[in-house]
């Protein structure tokens, strides 16, 4: 589902919003939380989360009541912990999120990322996660290679969803 069409089925469900301003900061809002395949799943939550009998169209205040957002430090320094806990310089890799993508590329890459020296863990830590953070989730995550060469032929590490990676991995 692309985002229009949510913004559209939102309409048709619960009416017209107040202002054509409430409007566009809610489809801007969309945009920058969701990605396109989260949106059919998202609605339907919300369709069991608030009740049809309103019939008014929720905004960006009515999503984040509905929708916490995950703490993004300590998502982060999830990620962060699964990454620094397999694979070496030497691997491909495909991580599933963006963010934490981002969050390695600002190492350097993958072999960078994986010989930090370890008596910097709690800054690189720091660093990681602040990238992170900083992150919009607006563009695909794509293969990061490491430093062998012999290991075109073998399948990358994958991180995170495993459908994501495998679609990464077939595009």
């Amino acid at each position: 589902m692309k985002h229009i069409e949510f913004i559209s089925i939102i309409i048709q469900f619960y009416g017209k919003y107040n202002s054509t301003l409430i409007e566009k900061l809610t489809m801007d809002y969309i945009k920058d939380r969701w990605k396109e395949s989260d949106l059919e799943s998202i609605f339907k939550q919300l369709i069991l989360k608030k009740s049809s009998q309103f019939k008014t169209p929720p905004d960006p205040a009515n999503f984040e009541e509905l929708f916490p957002r995950q703490n993004l430090d300590i998502l982060a320094s999830k990620w962060f912990n699964d990454l620094t806990r397999t694979g070496n310089s030497l691997d491909n890799v495909i991580i599933s999120d963006i963010r934490a993508q981002k969050a390695v590329e600002s190492f350097g890459g993958w072999p960078e990322f994986c010989k930090r020296n370890p008596e910097n863990e709690i800054w690189d830590r720091k660093k990681f996660v602040e990238m992170f953070k900083s992150v919009r989730q607006n563009e695909p995550a794509r293969i990061l290679y490491g430093e062998s060469s012999r290991m075109l032929e073998k399948q990358p590490l994958m991180f995170g969803d495993k459908e994501s990676c495998l679609k990464i991995l077939s595009d």
